[in-house]
């Protein structure tokens, strides 16, 4: 069809008015993009001005980060598309569902295209980018519009970015100074990377533990982009990586994936050798953990991508590189929109296939998938598995009835013959989602042929591996659930539901709460708080016909507030625990008055933090008691335990982290008296290390040490790498996140609510001695069989066999409770939580 110069003539009139009305960044804000951070508010209120400027643009609030500032998009794209915007999401969704009539859909549907800046609050240029990108297709690249909607998400983490910059703009002079020693350059603890809590939401797609992440996911499911970039920055000394990936990258996202990888990529290259701009791909980045901002979409069926611009904390707005060159905001911008709009143009040209490429994601497994996972019901995880593969999107059904099934243990690879229980979660692979599932609720992920040979050539060479993140995270080991895989059909399974909790009813003589309750110490918490009066039981207890597993909490009317009744209702309905009443205190078995009835101390628990601290091991414990299971909990800088008052604390808590040169000697000393006249000291990872210190020795525990060597073996360096001695190596045959069985002491308060002996996660290379005392190993690494999935070199497997995770040891009147690595990682990681949480709350009431 032919346009006659007039009608030309009359849209690109049309289209100059528009880009008139449309403000530049530079117009709006007053300033020239580059020359200074945009601040989260400045920003929301150049969205706005365009979408009361444009009809092309809409702005939504979609949810609020939790320091109360709005997380926002910004969708734009052609009047025509627009005005048939929620047809275009259903019939994105029918694809992403892998149904409909694909050509009819593709035919009359643009793809989607989701542009995420910023979910590191330090990584600066992103967002000042996402105001460049969207002006630009507003004014310049309206053409693109028609084969795509664009969904902006201009600042994942205001938080963390507000935090970095109003800390670099107290810091800097009338001019940045690109002295990379400079002031300016070195954000303090806890630097503006994470959100609120410490978390880094970049690896928390796929646990959804935050509240920002729970929003965003919710979204991204009403629109299923088929493309998704993730703008990120590096070190101040790199250039710019895009795909292609490095490896490895996950075996179950789509066939095509790397197709499209190298799509965009070359696209990109293009556009950077007409700049003469240097980059790098298929280095460092990979695509093999499954919660990145990039992998978890590309199991969904969008082309999940990241890009690195050089800058990171370092970077401020201007920065000396170790070549001589300045690297400036400015340029850290320009490549990002450049990228932005290549990828864009990229997509647009390509919208159709595009869209088949989701189908096909989804079609592919409901056509392929063989495998079926079943969860069983009754670990105290196992509603919280299902509502989090819920929240996914992934169809879940349960089994109506006893149904004898073979299938194989996920933890132990064992096939068995076995009746599953009515109430079972049986989730199939082959449904839209089947990747999502298989790459969650797999015991291991597979590796592209040859990747471990190289990185064991890397570690017998004492070389950094190629390992960029965990290795292992299948979501029943992590959650202690008991699970299994068959290949069988499964017959007999309807849609799942939850059952509903149980109605509260007044007692005679008072209340219990089962020790295997999901929600039993979000209960404890709150009565901490209400300062009400309980117990907890170290033997099982029986009531009627039911026995009760030990750790249960028992709630006695006698010397408890008049109100008890109301005010535990009230509880029940908030913290969906179930209450058993007790309408006497005969139980046929254990009293109620008996010893193995221990009242509960007030915990009076403090988490220590500030500079030397991790800050995610610090902001998981902080969510943990603060959002996830609120206890009541003060924080201390730990440079204030040099003068505290710690008779008010009965628990100190102690993060991942060095604590030696922060306490001090007088510091030091102080907590030394107060463990031993009663006081509780709970270490995660290396908090440890400042009690064992010879003038200290609060803790007598001993890190691994390698064997010696026989006479006449070969020295560390004469080329014998197999026989180089660890206090040598720089690596150390480190473990990259990799899953590992237990044996438990289950007589110990500590293993209350764990009814099997828990999955726990070692990452890095440090390892324990066991405790001295049997008793004192609560939670021991196999020493026959350790490593259930994720990657563990022979060397690393030696130095963990039979080695304590969890040590209770006596000092005095109190106790050195110590984790060799994170109870709770990424808040994701819940067979292990109740651990700590038993450490915290329960410590007190069992002191020495």
């Amino acid at each position: 069809m032919k346009i006659s110069a007039f009608v030309l003539a009359l849209l690109l009139s049309v289209s100059a008015a528009v880009a008139q009305q449309v403000p530049t960044p530079e117009a709006f804000l007053g300033y020239t993009l580059g020359t200074q951070f945009t601040p989260h508010h400045r920003l929301l209120d150049y969205f706005d001005e365009l979408d009361r400027r444009s009809e092309l643009l809409s702005v939504e609030r979609f949810g609020q980060t939790y320091e109360g500032r709005p997380l926002t998009i910004a969708v734009i794209t052609s009047a025509k598309n627009r005005a048939q915007l929620e047809q275009i999401r259903r019939d994105v969704g029918t694809l992403a569902r892998g149904e409909g009539n694909v050509d009819e859909i593709v035919r009359r549907t643009p793809a989607i295209v989701w542009l995420a800046f910023g979910v590191h609050g330090n990584e600066s240029s992103s967002a000042e980018a996402a105001m460049a990108i969207a002006s630009t297709l507003l004014r310049d690249e309206q053409r693109l519009l028609e084969d795509m909607v664009v969904v902006i998400d201009p600042l994942q983490n205001p938080d963390g970015r507000e935090r970095y910059i109003e800390w670099y703009r107290r810091t800097r002079g009338m001019q940045p100074n690109p002295a990379v020693e400079s002031f300016e350059h070195s954000e303090p603890w806890p630097g503006g990377r994470y959100n609120h809590y410490m978390i880094d939401m970049n690896r928390d797609w796929a646990w959804q533990s935050q509240r920002e992440t729970q929003a965003r996911v919710a979204l991204y499911q009403q629109w299923n982009p088929q493309v998704l970039v993730d703008f990120h920055e590096m070190g101040s000394q790199s250039t710019y990586f895009f795909p292609p990936d490095a490896k490895p990258i996950n075996a179950n996202l789509p066939g095509d994936v790397e197709k499209w990888l190298e799509t965009f990529g070359r696209a990109n290259a293009d556009a950077f050798t007409k700049q003469n701009w240097p980059f790098f791909v298929a280095e460092l980045f990979d695509l093999f953990y499954p919660a990145y901002g990039d992998s978890w979409p590309s199991l969904r069926g969008a082309v999940g991508m990241t890009y690195e611009v050089a800058g990171g904390g370092r970077g401020g707005v201007t920065v000396e590189r170790e070549d001589g060159s300045v690297l400036t905001l400015a340029d850290r911008i320009l490549r990002h929109y450049t990228t932005g709009m290549t990828t864009l143009r990229t997509a647009a040209q390509n919208h159709e296939e595009l869209l088949r490429y989701t189908y096909t994601a989804a079609r592919t497994p409901m056509e392929t998938g063989k495998n079926v996972f079943l969860l069983l019901p009754g670990s105290p995880n196992f509603g919280k598995l299902v509502d989090l593969l819920q929240r996914q999107g992934v169809r879940v059904d349960m089994l109506t009835a006893g149904t004898p099934l073979r299938a194989t243990r996920i933890d132990r690879e064992v096939t068995e013959n076995r009746t599953f229980p009515a109430g079972t979660a049986v989730i199939t692979t082959r449904q839209p989602l089947g990747a999502l599932v298989q790459a969650l609720l797999e015991r291991n992920a597979s590796l592209q042929k040859g990747f471990l040979e190289e990185q064991r050539e890397k570690a017998l060479a004492d070389e950094s591996d190629d390992f960029y993140d965990i290795s292992a995270w299948s979501l029943p080991l992590a959650m202690n659930v008991e699970s299994y895989v068959t290949t069988a059909p499964v017959t007999g399974a309807a849609q799942y539901r939850a059952s509903a909790a149980a109605p509260f009813r007044p007692a005679v003589y008072g209340y219990l709460v089962d020790g295997n309750d999901p929600n039993l110490y979000r209960f404890a918490g709150r009565l901490l708080a209400a300062k009400l009066r309980f117990a907890v039981s170290t033997s099982n207890v029986p009531v009627g016909d039911v026995t009760h597993a030990r750790g249960s909490l028992v709630v006695l009317k006698g010397g408890n507030v008049a109100d008890l009744d109301a005010q535990l209702e009230t509880l029940a309905r908030e913290t969906g625990v179930t209450i058993v009443p007790l309408q006497s205190g005969w139980t046929g078995g254990v009293g109620f008055g008996s010893e193995r009835i221990r009242l509960v101390r007030n915990p009076k628990i403090a988490l220590v933090g500030g500079n030397g601290t991790s800050p995610t091991s610090y902001g998981m414990l902080w969510h943990t008691l603060d959002v996830d299971t609120p206890i009541p909990h003060t924080i201390l800088a730990a440079e204030s335990l040099r003068n505290a008052d710690l008779s008010r604390y009965e628990v100190l808590l102690f993060p991942d982290g060095s604590y030696a040169d922060r306490l001090g000697r007088s510091g030091v000393d102080r907590v030394k008296a107060w463990v031993s006249n009663g006081g509780t000291i709970v270490a995660v990872g290396g908090a440890n290390a400042f009690l064992r210190e010879k003038d200290v020795e609060v803790s007598k525990l001993k890190p691994w040490e390698a064997p010696k060597k026989k006479e006449g073996a070969a020295a560390a360096g004469d080329g014998d790498d197999e026989t180089q001695s660890p206090e040598s190596r720089y690596n150390d045959f480190r473990t990259p996140g990799a899953a590992f069985r237990t044996t438990m002491n289950e007589r110990s308060f500590l293993t209350f609510g764990v009814p099997a002996s828990p999955a726990v996660l070692i990452e890095g290379s440090a390892a324990y001695q066991p405790a001295t005392k049997r008793v004192d190993n609560i939670i021991t690494i196999d020493a026959k069989d350790p490593l259930i999935s994720g990657v563990a070199w022979p060397e690393s497997l030696e130095r963990l066999k039979g080695a304590p995770f969890l040590v209770r040891e006596p000092f005095g009147r109190g106790q050195v409770i110590t984790f060799a690595d994170e109870p709770h990682f990424r808040l994701f990681w819940r067979g292990t939580l109740p651990l700590l949480l038993n450490a915290v709350v329960y410590g007190p009431t069992f002191a020495r």
